[in-house]
Protein backbone atom coordinates (compact mmCIF):
# COMPACT_ATOMS: atom_id res chain seq x y z
CA UNK A 1 0.00 0.00 0.00
CA UNK A 2 1.13 3.70 -0.66
CA UNK A 3 0.11 6.59 0.86
CA UNK A 4 -2.28 8.57 -1.49
CA UNK A 5 -3.31 11.81 0.09
CA UNK A 6 -4.14 13.52 3.59
CA UNK A 7 -7.37 15.25 4.23
CA UNK A 8 -7.23 17.60 7.19
CA UNK A 9 -9.54 17.22 9.90
CA UNK A 10 -11.01 20.33 12.32
CA UNK A 11 -8.88 20.12 15.82
CA UNK A 12 -10.25 18.60 19.14
CA UNK A 13 -11.48 21.02 21.03
CA UNK A 14 -10.29 18.83 23.99
CA UNK A 15 -7.58 16.06 24.29
CA UNK A 16 -9.19 13.14 22.35
CA UNK A 17 -9.24 11.11 18.92
CA UNK A 18 -11.56 9.54 16.33
CA UNK A 19 -13.16 6.47 17.10
CA UNK A 20 -15.57 4.41 14.19
CA UNK A 21 -15.88 5.49 10.67
CA UNK A 22 -17.91 4.35 7.42
CA UNK A 23 -18.64 5.51 4.25
CA UNK A 24 -21.20 6.52 1.99
CA UNK A 25 -20.75 4.41 -1.21
CA UNK A 26 -23.80 6.21 -2.68
CA UNK A 27 -23.12 9.79 -1.81
CA UNK A 28 -19.47 9.27 -1.81
CA UNK A 29 -19.14 10.78 1.34
CA UNK A 30 -17.03 9.16 4.80
CA UNK A 31 -18.79 9.69 8.52
CA UNK A 32 -15.96 9.66 11.18
CA UNK A 33 -16.74 9.64 14.77
CA UNK A 34 -14.94 12.61 16.80
CA UNK A 35 -15.30 12.28 20.45
CA UNK A 36 -13.81 15.10 22.13
CA UNK A 37 -15.69 17.28 19.66
CA UNK A 38 -19.10 15.63 20.02
CA UNK A 39 -19.48 15.61 16.29
CA UNK A 40 -18.99 13.14 13.80
CA UNK A 41 -16.77 15.00 10.67
CA UNK A 42 -18.09 14.49 6.97
CA UNK A 43 -15.14 13.85 4.44
CA UNK A 44 -16.45 14.24 0.43
CA UNK A 45 -14.22 11.57 -0.86
CA UNK A 46 -14.40 12.96 -4.12
CA UNK A 47 -12.94 16.64 -3.60
CA UNK A 48 -10.47 14.72 -0.75
CA UNK A 49 -12.08 17.59 2.13
CA UNK A 50 -13.79 18.15 4.95
CA UNK A 51 -17.06 18.81 4.12
CA UNK A 52 -19.17 19.15 7.16
CA UNK A 53 -19.15 18.71 10.94
CA UNK A 54 -22.82 16.65 13.01
CA UNK A 55 -22.57 18.18 15.95
CA UNK A 56 -24.58 17.91 19.39
CA UNK A 57 -23.53 13.90 19.58
CA UNK A 58 -22.28 13.66 23.03
CA UNK A 59 -18.87 11.30 23.33
CA UNK A 60 -20.14 9.67 19.69
CA UNK A 61 -18.20 6.33 19.79
CA UNK A 62 -19.85 4.64 16.59
CA UNK A 63 -20.73 4.96 13.25
CA UNK A 64 -22.57 2.83 10.30
CA UNK A 65 -24.00 3.92 7.24
CA UNK A 66 -26.65 1.93 5.38
CA UNK A 67 -25.85 3.16 1.88
CA UNK A 68 -29.13 1.35 -0.25
CA UNK A 69 -31.62 2.56 3.21
CA UNK A 70 -29.95 6.63 2.96
CA UNK A 71 -29.17 6.37 6.48
CA UNK A 72 -26.79 6.75 8.93
CA UNK A 73 -26.42 5.88 12.66
CA UNK A 74 -24.69 7.13 15.35
CA UNK A 75 -24.09 5.33 18.98
CA UNK A 76 -23.39 8.50 21.61
CA UNK A 77 -21.62 6.74 24.38
CA UNK A 78 -21.20 10.38 26.49
CA UNK A 79 -25.55 10.51 27.00
CA UNK A 80 -26.09 6.69 26.53
CA UNK A 81 -28.64 7.11 22.86
CA UNK A 82 -28.23 6.17 19.64
CA UNK A 83 -29.00 8.07 16.80
CA UNK A 84 -30.66 7.89 13.46
CA UNK A 85 -29.77 10.11 10.57
CA UNK A 86 -32.02 10.12 7.24
CA UNK A 87 -28.72 11.00 4.23
CA UNK A 88 -30.37 13.58 1.93
CA UNK A 89 -29.04 15.61 -1.07
CA UNK A 90 -28.52 18.88 1.40
CA UNK A 91 -26.50 16.75 4.09
CA UNK A 92 -27.89 14.33 6.97
CA UNK A 93 -30.72 14.82 8.75
CA UNK A 94 -31.26 13.16 12.28
CA UNK A 95 -34.78 11.93 12.56
CA UNK A 96 -34.69 10.33 16.00
CA UNK A 97 -32.78 9.58 19.12
CA UNK A 98 -32.86 6.83 21.05
CA UNK A 99 -32.30 5.33 24.77
CA UNK A 100 -29.91 2.69 24.69
CA UNK A 101 -27.52 0.81 27.41
CA UNK A 102 -24.92 2.31 29.34
CA UNK A 103 -21.91 3.67 27.32
CA UNK A 104 -23.09 2.25 23.83
CA UNK A 105 -20.41 1.59 21.08
CA UNK A 106 -20.59 -0.93 18.61
CA UNK A 107 -23.21 -1.12 15.95
CA UNK A 108 -25.22 -3.38 13.19
CA UNK A 109 -27.66 -3.09 10.84
CA UNK A 110 -30.24 -5.58 9.44
CA UNK A 111 -31.20 -4.12 6.18
CA UNK A 112 -34.26 -6.49 5.48
CA UNK A 113 -36.24 -5.96 8.68
CA UNK A 114 -34.48 -2.23 9.35
CA UNK A 115 -33.20 -2.99 12.85
CA UNK A 116 -30.16 -1.47 14.26
CA UNK A 117 -27.99 -3.51 17.40
CA UNK A 118 -26.78 -1.35 19.09
CA UNK A 119 -24.29 -2.81 21.87
CA UNK A 120 -23.60 -0.91 25.42
CA UNK A 121 -20.10 -1.24 26.72
CA UNK A 122 -21.60 -1.10 30.49
CA UNK A 123 -19.78 0.13 33.49
CA UNK A 124 -17.51 -2.08 34.65
CA UNK A 125 -17.91 -2.71 38.71
CA UNK A 126 -21.77 -1.30 38.67
CA UNK A 127 -24.19 -4.25 38.84
CA UNK A 128 -27.09 -1.40 37.30
CA UNK A 129 -25.28 -0.69 34.28
CA UNK A 130 -24.21 -4.35 32.66
CA UNK A 131 -23.34 -4.73 29.18
CA UNK A 132 -26.43 -4.41 26.92
CA UNK A 133 -27.93 -4.91 23.27
CA UNK A 134 -30.19 -2.91 22.26
CA UNK A 135 -32.93 -3.24 19.43
CA UNK A 136 -34.83 -0.27 17.33
CA UNK A 137 -36.55 -0.39 14.46
CA UNK A 138 -34.53 2.20 12.30
CA UNK A 139 -37.81 3.69 10.22
CA UNK A 140 -39.31 5.25 13.40
CA UNK A 141 -37.04 4.72 16.14
CA UNK A 142 -39.16 2.32 18.16
CA UNK A 143 -37.01 0.46 20.80
CA UNK A 144 -37.80 -3.48 20.05
CA UNK A 145 -36.08 -4.75 23.28
CA UNK A 146 -32.72 -5.06 25.16
CA UNK A 147 -30.86 -7.94 26.41
CA UNK A 148 -28.07 -7.76 29.11
CA UNK A 149 -24.95 -9.95 27.74
CA UNK A 150 -22.17 -12.01 29.53
CA UNK A 151 -18.93 -9.23 29.58
CA UNK A 152 -17.84 -5.94 27.82
CA UNK A 153 -19.19 -5.83 24.02
CA UNK A 154 -16.88 -4.38 21.45
CA UNK A 155 -17.34 -4.96 17.55
CA UNK A 156 -20.81 -5.68 16.04
CA UNK A 157 -21.96 -7.34 12.71
CA UNK A 158 -24.82 -8.51 10.76
CA UNK A 159 -24.17 -11.80 8.62
CA UNK A 160 -26.75 -12.03 5.86
CA UNK A 161 -26.43 -15.96 5.43
CA UNK A 162 -27.22 -17.04 8.63
CA UNK A 163 -29.12 -14.07 9.42
CA UNK A 164 -27.75 -13.58 12.55
CA UNK A 165 -26.19 -10.33 14.57
CA UNK A 166 -22.79 -11.51 15.85
CA UNK A 167 -21.15 -9.55 18.90
CA UNK A 168 -17.42 -9.73 20.64
CA UNK A 169 -17.54 -9.52 23.94
CA UNK A 170 -14.01 -8.95 25.65
CA UNK A 171 -14.39 -11.13 28.78
CA UNK A 172 -15.00 -14.07 28.84
CA UNK A 173 -13.18 -14.03 24.87
CA UNK A 174 -16.80 -15.02 22.82
CA UNK A 175 -18.53 -14.51 19.76
CA UNK A 176 -22.66 -14.47 20.54
CA UNK A 177 -24.64 -14.84 17.74
CA UNK A 178 -28.55 -13.49 17.79
CA UNK A 179 -30.98 -14.83 15.59
CA UNK A 180 -32.12 -11.53 14.03
CA UNK A 181 -35.82 -13.28 13.62
CA UNK A 182 -36.20 -14.12 16.91
CA UNK A 183 -35.26 -10.91 18.73
CA UNK A 184 -34.38 -10.16 21.67
CA UNK A 185 -33.37 -13.67 22.51
CA UNK A 186 -29.35 -14.70 22.34
CA UNK A 187 -28.25 -17.40 20.55
CA UNK A 188 -24.96 -19.02 20.97
CA UNK A 189 -21.78 -18.26 22.46
CA UNK A 190 -18.61 -19.51 20.55
CA UNK A 191 -15.49 -19.16 22.74
CA UNK A 192 -12.45 -17.12 20.88
CA UNK A 193 -9.27 -18.50 21.77
CA UNK A 194 -7.14 -15.43 22.30
CA UNK A 195 -7.21 -12.64 25.13
CA UNK A 196 -9.64 -9.71 24.33
CA UNK A 197 -11.92 -10.11 21.15
CA UNK A 198 -12.00 -6.57 19.62
CA UNK A 199 -12.22 -6.05 15.52
CA UNK A 200 -14.95 -8.30 13.47
CA UNK A 201 -15.27 -8.23 9.81
CA UNK A 202 -17.13 -11.48 7.87
CA UNK A 203 -15.81 -13.38 5.00
CA UNK A 204 -17.16 -11.80 2.01
CA UNK A 205 -17.78 -15.23 1.05
CA UNK A 206 -20.34 -15.75 3.96
CA UNK A 207 -18.18 -18.72 5.45
CA UNK A 208 -16.21 -17.20 8.37
CA UNK A 209 -16.06 -14.03 10.69
CA UNK A 210 -12.81 -13.03 11.47
CA UNK A 211 -12.07 -11.39 15.30
CA UNK A 212 -8.76 -9.44 15.74
CA UNK A 213 -7.94 -9.74 19.55
CA UNK A 214 -6.08 -7.82 21.96
CA UNK A 215 -4.01 -10.68 22.46
CA UNK A 216 -2.34 -9.39 19.13
CA UNK A 217 -3.56 -12.70 17.15
CA UNK A 218 -6.09 -12.43 14.29
CA UNK A 219 -8.58 -15.47 14.37
CA UNK A 220 -10.60 -17.11 12.23
CA UNK A 221 -13.95 -18.65 13.01
CA UNK A 222 -16.40 -21.21 11.23
CA UNK A 223 -19.73 -19.82 11.52
CA UNK A 224 -21.68 -23.19 10.51
CA UNK A 225 -19.43 -25.10 13.00
CA UNK A 226 -18.02 -23.02 15.61
CA UNK A 227 -14.41 -24.05 14.45
CA UNK A 228 -11.42 -21.35 15.68
CA UNK A 229 -7.96 -21.12 14.12
CA UNK A 230 -5.47 -18.77 14.84
CA UNK A 231 -4.55 -17.37 11.60
CA UNK A 232 -1.49 -14.58 12.57
CA UNK A 233 -0.26 -12.48 14.50
CA UNK A 234 -0.70 -8.90 14.50
CA UNK A 235 1.70 -5.88 15.00
CA UNK A 236 -0.03 -5.02 18.69
CA UNK A 237 -3.67 -5.25 20.34
CA UNK A 238 -5.73 -4.26 17.30
CA UNK A 239 -8.89 -2.33 16.85
CA UNK A 240 -10.68 -1.98 13.64
CA UNK A 241 -11.13 -4.79 10.95
CA UNK A 242 -12.30 -4.31 7.87
CA UNK A 243 -12.21 -5.68 3.99
CA UNK A 244 -12.44 -4.76 0.61
CA UNK A 245 -13.76 -7.80 -1.57
CA UNK A 246 -12.37 -5.85 -4.71
CA UNK A 247 -8.39 -6.05 -3.75
CA UNK A 248 -9.03 -10.01 -1.64
CA UNK A 249 -7.84 -7.98 1.64
CA UNK A 250 -8.33 -7.61 5.00
CA UNK A 251 -7.08 -4.48 6.65
CA UNK A 252 -6.71 -4.24 11.09
CA UNK A 253 -5.93 -1.12 12.29
CA UNK A 254 -3.39 -1.29 15.65
CA UNK A 255 -2.78 1.59 17.29
CA UNK A 256 0.38 0.80 19.03
CA UNK A 257 2.58 1.30 17.38
CA UNK A 258 0.36 2.56 14.34
CA UNK A 259 0.41 0.00 11.81
CA UNK A 260 -2.19 -1.25 9.38
CA UNK A 261 -1.61 -4.71 9.14
CA UNK A 262 -2.74 -6.15 5.95
CA UNK A 263 -3.71 -9.79 5.11
CA UNK A 264 -4.66 -11.60 1.75
CA UNK A 265 -8.58 -12.87 2.52
CA UNK A 266 -7.92 -15.56 0.26
CA UNK A 267 -5.20 -17.46 2.93
CA UNK A 268 -4.95 -15.15 5.67
CA UNK A 269 -1.36 -14.68 5.11
CA UNK A 270 -0.26 -11.52 6.09
CA UNK A 271 0.94 -9.41 3.15
CA UNK A 272 2.23 -5.90 4.01
CA UNK A 273 2.30 -3.69 7.75
CA UNK A 274 2.22 -0.29 6.63
CA UNK A 275 3.26 2.84 9.21
CA UNK A 276 0.41 4.98 10.01
CA UNK A 277 1.09 7.16 13.40
CA UNK A 278 0.97 6.62 17.32
CA UNK A 279 -2.94 5.99 18.29
CA UNK A 280 -4.18 5.59 14.51
CA UNK A 281 -6.57 2.50 15.72
CA UNK A 282 -9.57 2.99 13.68
CA UNK A 283 -10.26 2.86 9.81
CA UNK A 284 -12.76 2.42 7.24
CA UNK A 285 -12.36 1.17 3.05
CA UNK A 286 -13.99 3.10 0.49
CA UNK A 287 -14.92 0.16 -1.64
CA UNK A 288 -15.54 2.56 -4.76
CA UNK A 289 -11.74 3.64 -5.08
CA UNK A 290 -10.55 0.33 -3.27
CA UNK A 291 -8.47 2.79 -0.69
CA UNK A 292 -8.29 2.62 3.10
CA UNK A 293 -8.51 5.70 5.18
CA UNK A 294 -6.71 5.82 8.52
CA UNK A 295 -7.10 8.51 11.21
CA UNK A 296 -4.26 10.23 12.57
CA UNK A 297 -5.24 11.60 16.21
CA UNK A 298 -1.89 13.47 16.45
CA UNK A 299 -1.91 15.69 13.13
CA UNK A 300 -5.88 15.69 12.85
CA UNK A 301 -5.76 14.26 9.26
CA UNK A 302 -7.34 11.17 7.47
CA UNK A 303 -4.33 9.43 5.96
CA UNK A 304 -5.97 7.74 2.63
CA UNK A 305 -4.09 4.57 1.68
CA UNK A 306 -4.25 2.62 -1.96
CA UNK A 307 -2.84 -0.49 -3.33
CA UNK A 308 0.10 -0.57 -5.12
CA UNK A 309 -0.56 -2.37 -8.47
CA UNK A 310 -0.14 -5.66 -8.09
Amino acid sequence: MREVARIKLPPHRSEGDFDHAAVDSVGDRLYVAHPSNDAVEVVDLSARRHSATLTGLRGVAGVWVDPKSRLLFTSNRGEDTASIFRLEEGGAREVARVPTGARPNGMAFDPGRSVLLVAGVGVAGTPSSPPTLTFVTAHDGRRLGQVVVPGRTRWALYHRPSDAFYVNVADPPQVLSVPAGTLPALGRERAIPARGPHGLEQDPAGRFLYCACDEGVLVSLEIATGATRVAGSLSGAPDVLWTDPATSRLYCAVGDPGTVDVFDLASLRPVQSVPTAEGAHTLTVDPRRNEVHVFLPGTEEDLVLGEQSR
